[in-house]
């Protein structure tokens, strides 16, 4: 049951665990977004504070957080993200690894890296699901949370006084929140807003943290291009795109979170082929589990944010494969409300 007990024994736990280790390595999923960042940048302070060396492994070239990740730079504080198999040469028996915003195997940034480490904590508010991390030495995980940045800031409370948090670190928990609450508006509860209210506190400026959000002109036509040739399938937009340029992929998030706008439409899928893949993200307000969905495309996220990486296929294959797991979903859905019916006409015979 989530408390602030429970916050004040997981805070303890990490901070031992931290200083009983050679290093730390800090990493989220693939195509690593603000959450996981923010998050992640959070923990390394965290580390830092407890004088153990630590860097965050992230492939910044694949990362959603891009914004994010240059406003560190520019602040001369991005030497601590290192590419992934950076890490493994450096990695001992006592390396601690700490995952964040996940508790999938497969949807991590780098299997090696959580092969090789003997020991790892996860911090996530995602639901728990087939093939999550065996045995991990610590687990912070409150699918009730709204994000994995809420559950970072309200570890703050807990830790040393000393372990002060920087505006700018401030504005990178922030900026996980608002994108996975989409500004508030989902998953949030009073302790949503508490993190929140305490960010400002730490010196996070609401206006620094919306350009986080803004987007080129290759990025919004782009975008507008993947929302204007959606097609709907049984209440869920669709899109199925070619090759897109690099610096537009933040645009295929984009892209489903606006097709939500549009009336009638429950759940939102946009795939683009990149390589010889597809990645598909997902976005739903509640009514469809796209989480549910993505999990039978070998994906998984949260119930209304989720993604999907598919390999060595073309987008006319993605999309039939896409078709298929919403219909399964729906039949699912279908099957489980007929089964409810039945059994509330036992219970009013009774």
């Amino acid at each position: 049951k989530r408390s602030h007990v429970r916050s004040r024994i997981i805070a303890n736990a990490l901070c031992d665990l931290i200083k009983r280790s050679d290093s730390v390595i800090i990493m989220g999923h693939r195509m690593s977004d603000l959450d996981a960042v923010g998050s992640a940048i959070r923990v390394l302070r965290i580390c830092k504070m407890c004088d153990v060396p630590a860097v965050i492994a992230i492939n910044s070239e694949a990362t959603l957080a891009g914004p994010l990740l240059k406003t560190f730079l520019d602040a001369g504080e991005g030497h601590d993200f290192i590419a992934p198999d950076q890490t493994l040469d450096v990695i001992t028996p006592n390396t601690l690894l700490i995952v964040v915003d996940t508790y999938q195997k497969r949807l991590l940034e780098s299997q090696q890296i959580y092969e090789k480490c003997k020991r790892v904590v996860v911090i996530d508010h995602h639901r728990m699901a087939v093939g999550h991390i065996d045995n991990p030495t610590l687990i912070y995980h409150e699918p009730y949370a709204s994000s994995a940045s809420e559950l970072v800031c309200e570890l703050l409370q807990f830790m040393p006084k000393e372990n002060n948090i920087t505006p700018l670190e401030a504005q990178a928990l922030l900026a996980g929140i608002m994108l996975d609450t989409r500004d508030f508006t989902l998953h949030t509860g009073v302790r949503t807003f508490e993190a929140a209210a305490a960010l400002r506190r730490y010196g996070a400026e609401t206006e620094h943290v919306r350009q986080l959000f803004d987007v080129s002109m290759v990025e919004y036509t782009t975008k507008a291009r993947l929302v204007s040739e959606a097609q709907m399938y049984r209440g869920c937009a669709i899109t199925v795109s070619g090759e897109v340029a690099p610096e537009a992929r933040v645009a295929i998030a984009q892209a489903a979170n606006d097709l939500l706008t549009i009336q009638n439409v429950e759940a939102s899928f946009v795939a683009v082929q990149v390589g010889g893949g597809v990645n598909i993200s997902a976005r739903s307000l509640g009514a469809v589990n796209v989480q549910v969905i993505m999990e039978s495309l070998g994906g998984g996220g949260h119930q209304t944010m989720a993604a999907a990486q598919l390999k060595h296929i073309t987008p006319e294959a993605a999309h039939s494969r896409i078709q298929t797991a919403i219909d399964q979903y729906r039949e699912a859905q279908k099957k489980s409300g007929l089964e409810s019916e039945s059994e509330q006409k036992k219970k009013d015979k009774q």
